[in-house]
């Protein structure tokens, strides 16, 4: 039997993932969203829906984390910082100005505990899971004034729940800390500093921080990028010699050792994302991310990204839901699309990152035949 031609191809896989997706928001109401599907560091579909367009920017919420986790990485490969540095030397300026911190144990948190959500700050700050004194900014500021900077000081007051590298507790708090250390160590905004270092290294042009929200999310949960902008950025955490990421960082990437999230010891958190780990296999790697807010700027909208060993990776947004508050709905939209990619028995040679304006890795062979 002949093998299908690229367009039949095409037509095959589009049709599983757009049914995926389509029959998922169907059942939960979802009024719009958007899906995009890579496989081998080939964009193969992508797709918007209700108003959303395919290549539309999208708040993409704690996604966000695992670009400040490949910041700090470049960072460390630039000798500007080490994994184990603790807060207290690298924050040296911003504790001068805002005082020392309420419990000085935070001092002695790494950059590593930090990045595996194993600083001992707690997940819930007060009357939210963002960060203390968060609910009162935005009660007394616009939010289109509203910064990171105004929490710094309740941030380095709060306790820590448990001693520094004990156990897992996910702290939104944690990678604010780290956008201050990598506006620290650089001199630079993290907008700046993380989009030259990252998103432009994986060809997404003029990245930004979410226009609404950004200011205040900023390393936790603060960019907005496309589906194909976001698997973009994923090609950095697969293993390639073209890629920023060294040999050593990518094996720290996959490394579970003191970073599991429970006792069960499958998944792990590193590096700003959760490995799911197999004995004799590459880990999956996945994020969800996620915005609930009430009163004045009420949200409620989700990402979810995957990015598995066998290459096929996917990034899907939804409006009226998110991970946190509906894990049963998201995992069925996980499973539906992971479902759709097995029925694909042939994916489609094309690659349409330029076609949705994303260009090659920085670095990469096709990147230098582009800039000839």
């Amino acid at each position: 039997m002949a093998a299908p031609s690229d367009a039949a191809a095409q037509t095959s896989a589009a049709a599983a993932l757009d049914a995926a997706m389509r029959g998922w928001m169907a059942k939960h109401n979802i009024p719009r969203g958007s899906v995009a599907v890579m496989v081998e560091d080939r964009l193969v579909f992508a797709a918007g829906y209700g108003d959303r367009a395919a290549n539309e920017r999208v708040a993409v919420w704690s996604m966000s984390k695992p670009i400040t986790g490949v910041c700090i990485a470049i960072l460390v490969q630039e000798g500007k910082l080490a994994l184990d540095d603790p807060v207290g030397k690298l924050l040296a300026s911003v504790l001068a100005k805002h005082g020392d911190p309420g419990d000085a144990r935070l001092r002695g948190v790494t950059v590593a505990q930090l990045l595996a959500h194993r600083s001992g700050l707690p997940e819930t700050v007060g009357d939210n899971r963002f960060a203390p004194g968060a609910v009162q900014l935005l009660q007394q500021r616009p939010l289109s004034e509203a910064t990171v900077d105004m929490l710094l000081p309740a941030i380095l007051k709060l306790r820590l729940a448990a001693s520094p590298g004990a156990r897992y507790a996910y702290s939104n708090v944690g990678f604010l800390l780290l956008g201050q250390i990598i506006e620290a160590v650089t001199g630079e905004p993290y907008e700046r500093a993380c989009g030259e270092r990252v998103l432009a290294k994986a060809g997404i042009r003029e990245p930004r921080l979410d226009p609404k929200w950004g200011r205040l999310l900023h390393a936790t949960a603060g960019w907005a990028l496309s589906g194909p902008e976001y698997l973009a950025f994923a090609r950095l955490l697969s293993r390639r010699s073209d890629g920023p990421l060294t040999g050593a960082m990518q094996d720290w990437l996959r490394a579970p050792a003191d970073k599991w999230i429970n006792e069960r010891r499958v998944v792990a958190y590193t590096l700003g994302v959760n490995i799911h780990t197999f004995a004799s296999a590459e880990p999956n790697i996945y994020h969800g991310g996620g915005w609930l807010w009430s009163g004045t700027y009420a949200e409620r909208r989700g990402t979810w990204f995957v990015l598995t060993n066998a290459g096929v990776a996917w990034f899907a947004s939804f409006d009226g839901m998110q991970s946190y508050s509906n894990p049963k709905e998201v995992g069925e939209l996980h499973e539906a699309l992971w479902q759709a990619s097995r029925r694909v028995s042939s994916w489609p040679a094309h690659d349409l990152f330029a076609e949705m304006g994303v260009g090659p890795i920085a670095g990469s062979g096709e990147a230098r035949r582009a800039r000839k």
